[in-house]
Order: structure tokens, then C-alpha cells, then sequence
């Protein structure tokens, strides 16, 4: 679906209907709060460091051709995304910055992978000689490839020990060149320092040994996300790898303090409203039993869009057990970031029943003048919501008057 970016100096349903074709729900993408966030966290890590903005799983949502491009102009150096699909997409769109590919590729996609001139991630060394054959037969040398070290995320890597092996295998080849070396912290976000210390320590062994190896430095190493960009500023290295942070998601470790702002709003537009008797049944099930006469607003936004979907996890001891009690339990009370309350203006009206596939029943007994055609704010987890939900890109100042302009409540 194209990018679609609101007019100028329209009244806000008119603005909105031009910009989202009549849906009922989209994305609404600050750009402005995006560039923002960008130059805000170049000045807090200097200007000697390579920033990787991460643009995977459609840039968390944002949409990843328009924040690659915003991001490229304020301050990021390159990209990463996790799949050769994602970075294809970027560049069949004009993204012309170097673009790494963290996941590893699978055959049938490195003919693609060196066409469009993708950065790729290699942890074996029958990759990486796939690798160099095609790049030969593309008639490339040199081509840049970053090593993955396994340092213990249990994803994809090399293991140390192996490192020095796969270093030795591209360095021989002379259609590729070792431009990186990289590994994933897996708890630089929670708090655990002593293990993020472990898996940098691993880490540099297995970069020492390679260079030794292999007789020269290793010229781009990196460690840090976004959590470990703040928290740790000695493990920035050469490069940090950026995601949640440039989107106003600040890591709960952080050690830097950044003037972040949010840049994604799933947004709905009330499409129905009426006045329901006491013991009155809403939604599937009727998991939902009115008490009292209860104005209902009707949502054109469900489960297929991602509202209200969460990812399955089972806990791994007893504390994690007792956090997911927690959230849930207080997800049931009406609190904490699972509430089930969608905005309206400043006031929030709470779900009712089951949300159905595309349509969510909500509370506004409480807000006056709710109408059709009213816009909500919808809590969602950005990474699930739909791609086929459209992204409005608007700026600052026209969200500002959008608030201004539809706000109901004091």
C-alpha cells in the first residue's frame, strides 16, 4: 500500500478522509518527532561513532521506506534490517545508504543479496563462500561481510572458537572484504549488568583472535542496541545499532537521559453510537452485561488490525511467572500499559466485551458530545498492528492542531 501523507488546511475529517481513503483506522506517523529523536541522540553519542538506525519489521511499525529516508537525513550513518526481503524493499524504493543485513540469508537469496548491494551477516563458513562465489560471478571484490558472534543471545552467530576459522576463510577470498564484526546483548534492556559484561568480554576474545588470525583490524565493530548505547557507553565501539530509541522508546536502563518523543498513534475514527438499556448484552458471548442505560461508541478497528494482540510467552521462573500474574491482573483492574481503555481526546473510555475481529465496543457514557466520526487514540503494540492498516504521515505542528481541533474533553 502507498505512504500516504496528509494535506494542508483542511478541516480534520475532511484532512483525514484525503489522507486515509474514508478507512476507519490507521497509523499515524510523526516524522518530525522521528527526526527529532535522531538528532537528539546523535548529539548525546558524538559524531566520531557509525549509528545503524534499525528499520526491520517495517521500521516497528513506523513504516520503513519513509523513516529510512527520515532517519538518513538527520544524522543516522546506515541501516539494518533482519531479512534480504526488507532490505530489497529499500532499495527498490531509492535508499541508496549501506544497508546490513542481520539475519542470515538463505542461498536462493544472495544472487538478490549482491544485486542490491545489501550488507550481509555471515556465522559459517559455507555462507560466506556462497557469498564470494556469486560476488565473483557479479564480477565484485571486496565485497563488504560482517562476521556474527554468538556470545550467548542463543540465536545466530559464530562461537568463539570457531571465529578465527570463518575470519581466515573470507580473508582468503578476495571478493570479500571483513568490514564488521558484530553480537547481540541479550539483557542490556533488563537490568542484568553483569551478563552484558560477560558477553562483551566474549566478545572482544573472539574479535582479538580473529585479528590476530588474520593480521589486521577488523575496522567496524559492534555490540550495542539501544539499551546498551545508554546504559553502557563503553561498549559503543566503532558503531551502535538503534531501534526502539530513535521511535521514543526509552530502554528502562538507560543511563543517558534523551528528550525522546512518541512518533506512533493507532488512530480510529468512532463509526456508530448509541444508547444501550440496562442488562443489555455487548459484543460475542455477551461477555459484557450493561449495568446501567450505557452510550456505546462503536470502533472500526479489531484483532485483524493487531488491537489487543500480545505475544505468547511461558515464563521461565517463578518471578517471571509472578510479573505476568501481575500484568495481567492488573490489565483485569483497568491499569498499567494492557488496560483495556482506548482515548478520546483527554478522556478514556473503557472496552467493553470481547474485541471482535474488526470492530471494538467502548464506554463513552461518561464523555459528552461523542459522535461519529470522533477520532480515538487505540493502545496497540506497534510491531503487530497490520501492515494493510495505512500509515498517515503527519507533521508536528498539523498533529498539534488536529489535537487542538478534535479534543472533546477537558
Amino acid at each position: 500500500m502507498d505512504q500516504l501523507h496528509l494535506p494542508e488546511i483542511l478541516t480534520p475529517r475532511s484532512r483525514l478522509d484525503e489522507a486515509t481513503g474514508g478507512l476507519g483506522c490507521w497509523v499515524q506517523v510523526d516524522l518530525d518527532a522521528l527526526a527529532h529523536n535522531a538528532r537528539a541522540i546523535r548529539k548525546t553519542l558524538g559524531h566520531e561513532l557509525i549509528i545503524y538506525g534499525v528499520v526491520k519489521a517495517n521500521a516497528y511499525g513506523c513504516g520503513a521506506v519513509e523513516s529510512a529516508r527520515c532517519l538518513m537525513e538527520n544524522g543516522v550513518d546506515r541501516l539494518a534490517v533482519t531479512h534480504v526481503s526488507e532490505g530489497i524493499q529499500l532499495r527498490q524504493n531509492g535508499i541508496k545508504a549501506p544497508i546490513l543485513v542481520m539475519g542470515p540469508a538463505f542461498p536462493e537469496e544472495i544472487a538478490a543479496l549482491i544485486h542490491h548491494k545489501l550488507t550481509p551477516a555471515v556465522a559459517t563458513v559455507e555462507l560466506a563462500q556462497r557469498i564470494a562465489d556469486e560476488a565473483g560471478r557479479s564480477g565484485k571484490s571486496s565485497y563488504p561481510i560482517h562476521v556474527k558472534i554468538e556470545t550467548g543471545l542463543g540465536r545466530t552467530g559464530v562461537f568463539a572458537a570457531a571465529a578465527p576459522e570463518l575470519a581466515a576463510a573470507i580473508a582468503s577470498r578476495p571478493e570479500l572484504q571483513l568490514e564488521g564484526a558484530f553480537t547481540h546483548l541479550a539483557t542490556a534492556a533488563t537490568g542484568d549488568r553483569r551478563f552484558v559484561h560477560d558477553q562483551v568480554a566474549r566478545f572482544q576474545a573472539a574479535v582479538a583472535a580473529m585479528e590476530s588470525g588474520i593480521g589486521s583490524p577488523i575496522p567496524i565493530k559492534h555490540a550495542a542496541n539501544s539499551a546498551a548505547a545508554l546504559a553502557f557507553p563503553q561498549y559503543r565501539f566503532d558503531a551502535v545499532r538503534l531501534g526502539t530509541v530513535l521511535y521514543g522508546q526509552p530502554p528502562l536502563s538507560a543511563g543517558e537521559r534523551l528528550d525522546l518523543r512518541e512518533v506512533w498513534g493507532l488512530k480510529a475514527r468512532i463509526a456508530h453510537v448509541s444508547l444501550l438499556p440496562a442488562d443489555h448484552g455487548v459484543g460475542y458471548g455477551r461477555a459484557f452485561i450493561t449495568r446501567r442505560p450505557t452510550k456505546v461508541a462503536v470502533l472500526p478497528v479489531g484483532y485483524v488490525d493487531g488491537f489487543q494482540l500480545e505475544p505468547a510467552s511461558v515464563p521461565t521462573g517463578l518471578w517471571d511467572l509472578t510479573k505476568v500474574l501481575i500484568k495481567t491482573a492488573a490489565a483485569y483492574f483497568g491499569v498499567g500499559p494492557s488496560s483495556r481503555f482506548i482515548r478520546i481526546g483527554k478522556a478514556k473510555a473503557p472496552v467493553l466485551g470481547k474485541v471482535a475481529m474488526q470492530f471494538t465496543m467502548v464506554d463513552v457514557t461518561a464523555i459528552p458530545d461523542v459522535q461519529p466520526g470522533h477520532i480515538a487514540e487505540v493502545p496497540a503494540r506497534r510491531t503487530v498492528v497490520a501492515l494493510n492498516v495505512p500509515r498517515v504521515y503527519i507533521s508536528a505542528d498539523e498533529q498539534e492542531r488536529l489535537n487542538q481541533e478534535v479534543s472533546l474533553a477537558n
